[in-house]
C-alpha cells in the first residue's frame, strides 16, 4: 500500500502542473489572440487622388499577416464626404482591385474611405471633381431645367422662341429643378434652349399667348423675353432682334432725323442773314 502512495503523490503533482498550465492558457488566450492580431496589416488605397463625377472609384484593401501573406476576408468600407452630409457603406473582398460605383450626383470635394476588419481601421482620402451641369426637357410648352451635376448650378439660360431670343437666370442646388411655361401668340415655333454647354432644340412646338415670354409657375409672373444675340453662335447671330425693339430704333431715327433737319434750317437762316 505504501508502495502505491509515492507514485500517486507524483501523479497528483503532475496533474496540478497540467491544470495550472491549462488554467494559465485559458486565462491568457484572449491576450495571445490579440497579440497575434496586432501583427495583421490593413491598408486601404485608391488608384488615383481625383475622380470625375460618375466615375467608379477603383480601390484596394490589403490584408496581410505577420509574414506578409494575404488574408482573404470581407472588409467593411464607409465612404463619407468632408461635410459628412453623405455616407455610403460597402463590403468588398480583401487583396483585390475593386471598382465601386458611388452614383452620379455625389457631392464634389474631398471624400474619405475607412476600411475596417476585426476592430482595425485604415483610411484613405480622394477627391471628386466639380461638375456643373443641367438637363433640359420640353413637354409641350413646359420647359424644365434639372440640376444633374454634383454642385450648385447657377447659369444664365438663353431661350430662343422663333426669332425672339432672351435669357433667364437659374440657380439650383444638386438635384433641384425648375419649370417655365413658354408663351407666344398662337402659332408653331422652333425652340432652342442653351447654357453654352447643354443645348435643347425642338421644332414645330405649338404655343399660345398674347406676347412672347416665359411664365414662372413658382411666382406666377410673366416675364417677356429681351432680345439679344448669342455670342460666338453663328446660327443665332443671324437672327433678328426682338420685334418690340424696332419701336425704340424707329424713335431714335425720328429724333436723329429731326435734329438733322433743325441743324439744316439753322444753317440756312444764318446764310440768309449773312
Amino acid at each position: 500500500m505504501q508502495n502505491l502512495y509515492i507514485p500517486c503523490i507524483i501523479l497528483i503533482k503532475h496533474m496540478k502542473k497540467s491544470l495550472l498550465i491549462l488554467l494559465f492558457v485559458v486565462i491568457l488566450s484572449p491576450y495571445i489572440v490579440i497579440a497575434q492580431s496586432t501583427d495583421i496589416k490593413l491598408q486601404v488605397t485608391t488608384t488615383k487622388e481625383s475622380f470625375q463625377p460618375g466615375e467608379n472609384i477603383t480601390i484596394k484593401v490589403a490584408l496581410l499577416d505577420s509574414q506578409n501573406s494575404p488574408i482573404n476576408a470581407e472588409i467593411n468600407l464607409i465612404f463619407e464626404n468632408a461635410e459628412k452630409t453623405k455616407k455610403i457603406e460597402k463590403t468588398i473582398g480583401s487583396n483585390t482591385l475593386i471598382e465601386i460605383d458611388l452614383g452620379e450626383a455625389i457631392p464634389a470635394g474631398y471624400w474619405s474611405v475607412i476600411a475596417s476588419y476585426n476592430g482595425m481601421e485604415s483610411k484613405a482620402i480622394f477627391n471628386i471633381e466639380t461638375s456643373e451641369s443641367a438637363f433640359f426637357s420640353l413637354d409641350n410648352d413646359m420647359l424644365t431645367i434639372t440640376n444633374n451635376g454634383n454642385s450648385r448650378y447657377t447659369k444664365t439660360i438663353q431661350i430662343l422662341i422663333g426669332d425672339t431670343l432672351g435669357t433667364k437666370d437659374v440657380d439650383l442646388n444638386v438635384g433641384e429643378k425648375v419649370s417655365f411655361r413658354l408663351i407666344a401668340p398662337d402659332n408653331i415655333y422652333n425652340i432652342r434652349v442653351t447654357d453654352g454647354k447643354t443645348t435643347l432644340t425642338r421644332g414645330n412646338v405649338p404655343l399660345t399667348g398674347d406676347v412672347i415670354g416665359v411664365l414662372d409657375d413658382r411666382i406666377r409672373s410673366r416675364a417677356p423675353i429681351t432680345g439679344a444675340r448669342i455670342e460666338g453662335d453663328s446660327e443665332a447671330g443671324a437672327l433678328s432682334l426682338v420685334k418690340s425693339n424696332k419701336i425704340v430704333y424707329t424713335f431714335i431715327l425720328v429724333v436723329v432725323g429731326a435734329a438733322v433737319l433743325i441743324a439744316i434750317e439753322r444753317n440756312y437762316r444764318r446764310k440768309l442773314k449773312a
